[in-house]
């Protein structure tokens, strides 16, 4: 069993939802596992199409995690927890999907920084909650 996976993406939903995982995961004597995914998307100019660099994506969404364990840190929710970070390459939903067949628990926000900041719950949330292996947790933020 792969513990706890928790899906980050920066926004405070997600921290949220990290906060409220180490909690859980000191009560179940549990690791987490903090996954960031990235999709490396296209541009197109009218003439040609480019893409950034999947090395520099890579690099932002591991300082994101980074801060966010940092953060989750400084508030000691995380001491003496087995805690392995990762930055994955591909849509959010579906990469969570697939780590939720070895965890015990998928802990998402209830939305992260998606395009309609009003929808109850964000599109990755959904697919997460459909799509699930284990049970799904899904945390507000505190706005």
């Amino acid at each position: 069993m792969a513990g706890i996976v928790v899906g980050v993406d920066g926004s405070e939903h997600s921290l949220a939802a990290l906060r409220w995982a180490a909690v859980e995961a000191r009560l179940r004597g549990s690791a987490i596992r903090v996954v960031g995914a990235f999709t490396t998307p296209l541009m197109s100019t009218g003439y040609e199409v480019a893409a950034p660099d999947p090395d520099d994506l890579r690099a932002a969404s591991e300082t994101m995690l980074g801060a966010a364990v940092d953060a989750t840190s400084a508030d000691g929710l995380l001491d003496g927890l087995d805690v392995t970070v990762e930055s994955l390459e591909g849509h959010p939903g579906e990469r969570l999907i697939t780590l939720s067949e070895d965890a015990e628990l998928l802990v998402v926000g209830s939305r992260g920084h998606g395009g309609f900041v009003g929808l109850l719950l964000g599109s990755v949330t959904t697919y997460c909650v459909n799509h699930a292996h284990c049970p799904v947790v899904v945390v507000r933020g505190s706005d």
